[in-house]
């Protein structure tokens, strides 16, 4: 039993010292799948004696926990992830890991015993995507009216009468994008942008009612 507890606690002691860019969890995926099947089941004849034992049940539970936290390794390595969300993480877990240390590594990610958070982590980098989602979508709004082509004057036919050009499609932007704010703004991972969202909704509301003036002059 010890000479099986050293050999897999081994494992583990060489696999916390993967920096963070490094870790393979397909690799440790493959090597857990192993452990369960062929070294650590309490069902094989070689662990019958054991099985019972404090700590070969400890063992498994190790096994088990790393088997939680192999997944939610790859949900953090989310190109969605930004520093506010391991911020967050760090809440979630009433522990502190520092992502920018160069030196961060698996050991860290363990010792915020993720597999006791599973659902919350899964929320966080869910969250994380779509809040990715709504920032693409409001910055989209915001260099829409921040082309100076948006609203171009031109005299009409030989007078001097300023005209705007593409009317329609200016009151078709305003219409869809202030739908889109609205959405957006409901959303539950909306609350970073929330600023940006009601100043947005406010200036389109303005562009609206400007519009309705010019059209009735």
């Amino acid at each position: 039993m010890w000479d099986l507890i050293s050999i897999i606690d081994g494992q583990f002691e060489s696999w916390k010292t993967e920096l963070w860019d490094n870790i393979d969890a397909d690799n440790i995926e493959q090597l857990l799948k192993n452990m369960k099947t062929n070294q650590t089941a309490p069902m094989l004849p070689a662990n019958k004696d054991i099985k019972n034992y404090k700590a070969f049940q400890a063992l498994n539970d190790r096994v088990k926990n790393m088997d939680v936290i192999r997944p939610l390794i790859q949900q953090l390595h989310s190109e969605f992830m930004q520093p506010r969300h391991w911020k967050r993480l760090n809440g979630i877990c009433g522990k502190v890991v520092n992502r920018n240390d160069p030196k961060f590594c698996l050991r860290d990610i363990i010792d915020l015993e993720l597999y006791k958070f599973s659902d919350d982590v899964n929320e966080l980098v869910e969250g994380a995507q779509k809040e990715a989602g709504i920032e693409k979508k409001l910055n989209i709004i915001i260099n829409t009216w921040g082309d100076d082509q948006v609203f171009l004057f031109k005299e009409y036919k030989d007078t001097k009468i300023l005209d705007i050009g593409g009317l329609e499609e200016i009151v078709e932007f305003v219409d869809l994008q202030s739908m889109d704010l609205m959405t957006m703004n409901a959303s539950k991972d909306s609350e970073e942008f929330k600023p940006d969202l009601l100043k947005w909704q406010k200036t389109l509301k303005t562009i609206d009612t400007v519009i309705g003036l010019w059209v009735k002059v």
